[in-house]
């Protein structure tokens, strides 16, 4: 048995002043991204806002960035940037993408409205993810850690056994939640069983 669940916050909110940028991969050049977000990003951060889908911009900016960053490498740091509010203008946005781009790593726009998570259970196991939509209306799913030890220690062991494109879920904008549901458990009963098969 299992269930699957995605809240999505402010359906039907227009959320005009906020972009929302997501960067995933594995094995992320975690430093130089760094190095982009503190020389191109850090000087426009401000305070946390009140109201999330009417937030109020500093003098001269155009609208609010939030970045998130997932890597599918278990020991790597992810979402560090994930609460912040950086208040830039369309150019200093598009600056930062165009550097970005030039890292490891595939970068999306992604709606800011639409953020989630995905939780299954498979053999009495309790399995989560994260969830984001592309502008485009794909949604991707991507393994959540410290929720479930023996989910984690599944997924630690196993996922970097898997091609890069695999170690995530992706669907098309037009892709049914029974479908993805059913992907989901396919893609965790993979997992599974790859623990039992011996590498000569």
């Amino acid at each position: 048995m299992y269930h699957i669940s995605l809240p999505k916050v402010g359906i039907g909110v227009k959320v005009e002043k906020r972009r929302f940028l997501l960067t995933f991969g594995r094995d992320l050049d975690h430093s130089n991204i760094d190095y982009l977000v503190k020389s191109r990003l850090s000087r426009y951060k401000g305070r946390i806002q009140k109201d999330y889908f009417n937030p109020v911009l500093k003098r001269g900016a155009e609208l609010i960035l939030n970045y998130q960053i997932i890597d599918t490498n278990f020991n790597r740091v992810s979402m560090k940037y994930y609460l912040d509010d950086f208040h830039l203008t369309e150019a200093q946005k598009n600056g930062f993408m165009l550097s970005l781009q030039k890292l490891k790593g595939t970068h999306v726009w992604c709606d800011p409205k639409v953020q989630g998570h995905a939780f299954c259970e498979v053999n009495g196991i309790k399995y989560s993810f994260h969830v984001y939509q592309s502008l485009q209306g794909q949604e991707f799913r991507f393994p959540e850690y410290y929720n479930d030890s023996t989910a984690d220690a599944t997924i630690q062991s196993q996922l970097h056994k898997l091609p890069e494109e695999e170690q995530y879920l992706q669907f098309p904008s037009d892709c049914s939640r029974e479908v993805k549901d059913e992907v989901t458990i396919r893609w965790i009963n993979k997992l599974i069983s790859m623990k039992y098969i011996v590498e000569e």
